[in-house]
């Protein structure tokens, strides 16, 4: 187990600089008080304001560089990094090792109270990846071992940290199922050239994962339904340019776990995550205005917008309640944390300095 830092710090309810946007009347769209805010908490990964400026202006920069021409050595390498920067919040791969210098912060917060809470004991950048079905474990992935991801869960009682997944391969993301069975992706490089095979398992024991049950799932969001039969993800295609470097399109995909279960692409998007009851799908859709928040049935009927859109919406993620959607909003080159009403009426900031990536509800 990774023991905490400082008990003293995790409760504090303004750490690291952050700044929330509570109890103000600039912070509410409509009428969204506390007390209508559910009380289990949001865990997210934040950048504090100096950090996030710092990422703000390295992210301003990637419109600055010129296009990234493939490798000729390992052009296959090349694409899987791509997509793996582009899932990790459209990290430009020239400019990583710059981010890389500002790590994030996990942190928890509590809606209706406004409670912040530091998770000292996840190391630096962990990403936040779902709660166990009795909201007393977080899943999360870090790679602060050699630099390949491993999968951790964050025991909110204990407040300690214990491992999930072992190497040699990698494993990236993961989620629950509605009996609390863990999906893993794994990542094996299977040469020392060539692309890696990205697969899906689930977990038969701590540390230990089972046959594999689906193949060429890239690890961006990962979804299973709460019967634990299916799941849902971001499918990420390149798209070669004569006159260019590749461009990549994601698409919502759904696929069934059972021997034989084929993917089947719903429609363009990005970031998947599902409602409680596992009957939508609420994902990014790109629109002419930027990514929209959209919710759709798993037959990839029935959409709907979540909101009147406008501005650069992503990284959603539906309350335990299904009456909330948490989300990720762009303004002034910054990614803040939003919650909105599920019916897209009302919503507020809820934090809105430094940098908001990955919430987890």
């Amino acid at each position: 187990m990774i023991a905490a830092e400082s008990r003293s710090a995790r409760k504090c309810l303004v750490v690291l600089g952050l700044v929330l946007c509570w109890g103000s009347t600039a912070c509410v769209a409509g009428r969204l008080g506390n007390e209508a805010l559910p009380e289990r908490p949001i865990a997210f990964l934040h950048w504090p304001d100096k950090a996030g400026q710092k990422r703000a202006g390295i992210f301003a920069k990637a419109g600055e560089l010129p296009p990234q021409p493939s490798s000729k050595v390992d052009p296959a390498r090349m694409e899987e990094l791509q997509i793996r920067a582009r899932l990790r919040g459209d990290e430009p791969v020239p400019l990583r090792p710059q981010l890389a210098k500002y790590p994030g912060r996990l942190m928890l917060l509590w809606p209706r109270t406004g409670q912040l809470e530091r998770i000292d004991a996840a190391p630096l950048d962990s990403m936040p990846l779902a709660w166990s079905p009795d909201r007393k474990r977080l899943l999360i992935a870090s790679a602060h071992r050699a630099g390949k991801a491993q999968l951790y869960e964050y025991h909110l009682e204990r407040r300690d940290l214990s491992p999930v997944t072992v190497g040699p391969h990698e494993h990236s993301r993961g989620d629950y199922d509605a009996r609390g069975r863990v999906l893993v992706h794994q990542i094996e490089r299977l040469k020392s050239l060539g692309s890696s095979a990205n697969t899906v398992h689930r977990l038969v024991a701590a540390g230990r994962v089972g046959r594999q049950l689906a193949e060429r799932v890239p690890p961006g969001s990962l979804r299973v339904l709460p019967e634990g039969d299916r799941i849902v993800y971001e499918q990420v295609r390149p798209r070669p340019r004569q006159n260019g470097p590749t461009a990549f399109e994601s698409s919502i995909a759904i696929r069934s776990l059972a021997l034989g279960g084929q993917e089947l692409r719903l429609t363009k998007g990005r970031e998947p995550t599902l409602t409680p009851d596992g009957q939508w799908i609420v994902f990014a859709s790109p629109s002419t205005a930027g990514y929209r928040l959209r919710r759709m049935r798993l037959d990839g009927t029935s959409r709907v917008p979540i909101g009147p859109g406008g501005t650069e919406e992503r990284m959603p993620t539906v309350s335990p309640d299904g009456k909330f959607v948490a989300f990720v909003q762009t303004s002034n080159g910054r990614r803040r944390l939003v919650v909105r009403r599920y019916d897209g009426k009302d919503e507020r900031v809820l934090v809105s300095s430094g940098w908001c990536e990955f919430p987890v509800w």
